[in-house]
């Protein structure tokens, strides 16, 4: 881990932000907004909600780009895998220890170990299946992007994958004009992105990256509004492979990137750093937190705007709890975190890697 003086306070914030936006996201599940029409200004408001914090999945697969281009294939290098699974395994067994014992449901051993195999103990896992993929990938996405010697073909490079898996949203408004096969591929467009960003990010103060964010975010609520007859329904469309999504994301990490951070004070810039360790596992142990406050939100307040303001507290609670558990995670994870790092001095992980090819 790098110390607080090498650290980019900046990139920790996005990290974090990307982390709040994750049980708002997951918070409107629960609010009967996919079910109504967006009449009155609450429900049109969460049009821009929704939007706009569809991003923070985007947010950290561009972070990977942004810290990890520059990773090259090694023994060293999949040693990564036991922090993530690592994690993921921990999490994932105090997820159904949760739901055996809450009475969620009741799955055998066989069916629990299949759960955590197969990266479906909880509804939340799915990122790290994902992610699991690109971390395999990201050695030779790096060969890829860096083959390429000038700013013209790495910028070709990034709009032939937004023109694969995000360009299809916008061409298939109306009626279907582009093939949807290859929409699965955003988290490549998002990490060359990031990737991008890292050697050709764009000047500005970040109030005028903001002003363009939120010029945006009006104009595509708007549009949403009247394009979907205000159906909330289609809210659900509104996933990482569409281009508002693509777009607000690259400007809000723009944005957060260009934040003057350095007259921060010490302590809130240690709880940003903190929290930014803990993302991964605060992220799939809001599982926990969300089963156990929303089903009582939802029997308490009746749906649609009643349950809005609830949001305020709900949120920050779920996310604390988390937060906490994670910490508790990462305790666990002290020993195994020297083990690994004793591991990478080893012959075998030296500088004489034997998956490092030679000159």
């Amino acid at each position: 881990m790098k110390t607080a003086k090498e650290r980019n306070l900046n990139l920790d914030l996005i990290r974090c932000v990307a982390l709040l936006m994750v049980p708002i996201m997951h918070s409107l599940d629960h609010t009967g907004l996919y079910d109504q029409q967006l009449y009155g200004a609450a429900n049109q408001s969460m049009i821009a909600v929704k939007t706009l914090f569809t991003t923070c999945i985007p947010l950290y697969v561009m972070l990977s780009g942004f810290l990890n281009n520059r990773k090259a294939l090694s023994a060293r290098y999949y040693l990564g895998l036991i922090r993530i699974l690592g994690v993921y395994l921990i999490c994932g067994i105090a997820c159904l220890a949760f739901e055996q014992c809450s009475g969620i449901a009741h799955r055998s051993p066989a069916e629990m170990v299949s759960a955590l195999v197969n990266f479906s103990c909880c509804d939340y896992t799915w990122y790290i299946m994902m992610y699991f993929g690109l971390f395999l990938m990201i050695p030779f996405l790096n060969m890829a992007y860096h083959g390429l010697t000038t700013r013209k073909q790495k910028l070709i490079l990034v709009a032939t994958f937004i023109a694969l898996s995000v360009l299809p949203s916008l061409l298939n408004l109306y009626f279907q004009l582009y093939s949807l096969w290859w929409t699965r591929l955003y988290p490549l467009c998002y990490y060359f992105t990031g990737a991008y960003l890292s050697e050709y990010m764009p000047k500005a103060k970040p109030g005028k990256w903001a002003a363009a964010l939120l010029a945006f975010l009006a104009a595509y609520s708007v549009f949403f509004y009247f394009h979907h007859d205000a159906n909330g329904a289609a809210l659900i469309g509104v996933y990482q492979d569409t281009f508002p999504v693509y777009i607000l994301s690259v400007l809000l990490f723009v944005t957060l990137f260009h934040l003057p951070l350095g007259t921060v004070p010490g302590p809130v810039a240690a709880l940003l750093r903190k929290v930014s360790d803990l993302t991964l596992p605060a992220y799939l142990l809001t599982w926990i937190t969300d089963s156990l406050i929303y089903p009582r939100l939802m029997a308490a307040v009746t749906a649609g705007p009643a349950r809005y303001p609830w949001l305020l507290l709900t949120v920050p609670l779920s996310l604390i709890s988390a937060l906490l558990m994670a910490q508790v995670v990462d305790w666990i994870f002290v020993p195994i975190n020297r083990l690994t790092k004793n591991l990478g001095k080893t012959p075998f992980f030296s500088d004489n890697d034997p998956l490092r090819s030679k000159p």
